[in-house]
């Protein structure tokens, strides 16, 4: 009789296990198909390229997207003009930052290698614009990129409300572009536009001109260059004397600057122009804290306009792209001033005691621009005895009315 029972416990205690094991095969199953998930993950991790992660702020920033594509709120949501375009990105505005200075806004268009990124446009007149950007340097020298300009009135009754023309570029920099090169696109109109205080956009039509292949497609952006509130054109600007004698365009500053040195040479030249005098300084990442508070009481007094131009790193153009940006401080600020100098913070306009700076332009007040004759100078102390033991010799920055 006892062995019977300790047959039957046996009997019970091995089913046990067998049902045991059974319910737990399930288990096993999803464990060894989550450990050959990893591990194939951890192989195909070893093919990819080293530029290719992935992190948790990824995956935050998927996750606000996502929130934010799927919110009905439009208050959050900037309220400025896009044209519809596959590849055209949100226009961005400048802003004015901490302080008074001017947050410049780069809008890019196209694809790899930018067809045309816009930095300013410009009222050059009644009927004609400028429009001031980077563009593909390849695109440039091997394509046969074309520019069309058109008018488009907010007036729907004026019989001109929309109207075309050829844009002409020109290639500042002289070739001297990397990736990309300095290109202003001029729009002149066969008659004024906008002049009835309709306001209006100036559209920019950028085509790539494609590659000569029949069977490539031309490829056009649409570009919102300009637009004009109704009311906002003030036409005397054109014709009334400027605000400003002298006006400074400078080339983009970035390094490590020695703020004596630029206190130095702002005060130079502050006295050097007059009251009648502005200086815009563009920051390339140049001006560190020690260099804003030297310029800081000159922004408070109203001599100098500090803009942000960090940004435009992205686009590897020459010298920090100096063309792109005293082209655009040139259109931008031309009807303000009757003369606009072009030079570095490491050049000094020198006059001899027997003149002044009114002396001398007022030689050349038949001409539209002059030169300046450059002679280098030690950064150590000035002789007597140097003098005359150094050449001179003729660089480009000039000076334009």
């Amino acid at each position: 009789m006892v062995k019977e029972k300790e047959k039957d416990q046996k009997e019970k205690d091995n089913k046990l296990f067998v049902g045991v094991v059974w319910n737990c095969a399930t288990e096993i199953k999803i464990l060894l198909t989550a450990l050959l998930f990893l591990s194939s993950l951890v192989i195909i991790l070893q093919f990819l390229p080293s530029r290719f992660s992935l992190s948790s702020s990824d995956l935050q920033l998927c996750l606000s997207k996502l929130s934010s594509s799927t919110s009905t709120s439009t208050s959050e949501v900037p309220q400025v003009s896009v044209l519809s375009s596959s590849s055209s990105p949100l226009i961005q505005k400048d802003q004015i930052i901490q302080q008074g200075i001017i947050k410049r806004a780069f809008n890019s268009y196209g694809s790899a290698a930018y067809s045309f990124i816009q930095m300013g446009s410009y009222r050059g007149g009644l009927n004609t614009f400028a429009i001031i950007g980077l563009a593909s340097k390849p695109l440039i020298v091997y394509g046969k990129p074309s520019y069309q300009c058109q008018w488009i009135s907010d007036d729907d009754r004026n019989n001109n409300n929309n109207i075309t023309t050829f844009g002409s570029k020109i290639l500042p920099d002289w070739g001297y572009g990397r990736v990309y090169t300095v290109v202003v696109i001029n729009c002149t109109f066969p008659i004024p536009v906008g002049i009835n205080g309709s306001g209006g956009r100036l559209i920019l039509h950028a085509s790539d001109g494609g590659s000569g292949d029949t069977d490539v497609v031309v490829s056009t952006e649409k570009i919102e260059a300009l637009v004009e509130a109704p009311g906002s054109l003030n036409a005397s600007v054109f014709s009334s004397p400027p605000v400003y004698d002298y006006f400074y365009c400078g080339s983009p500053l970035y390094g490590d600057l020695s703020p004596q040195r630029v206190r130095e040479w702002i005060a130079y030249h502050v006295k050097l122009f007059g009251e009648k005098s502005h200086f815009v300084i563009y920051d390339a990442g140049g001006i560190h804290s020690g260099v804003l508070e030297v310029l800081k009481p000159w922004i408070e007094k109203g001599y100098v306009t500090l803009q942000d131009v960090r940004e435009q790193e992205r686009f590897d153009g020459y010298y920090h792209n100096q063309f792109l940006v005293v082209n655009d401080c040139l259109h931008r600020y031309r009807f303000m001033a009757k003369w606009m100098f072009f030079f570095d913070v490491d050049e000094y306009i020198y006059v001899q005691p027997e003149s002044t700076i009114q002396s001398i332009v007022n030689e050349y007040s038949g001409y539209t621009q002059f030169t300046i004759e450059q002679m280098p100078m030690s950064n150590k102390l000035c002789l007597a005895s140097d003098a005359g033991n150094t050449e001179r010799y003729t660089t480009y920055f000039y000076v334009a009315s």
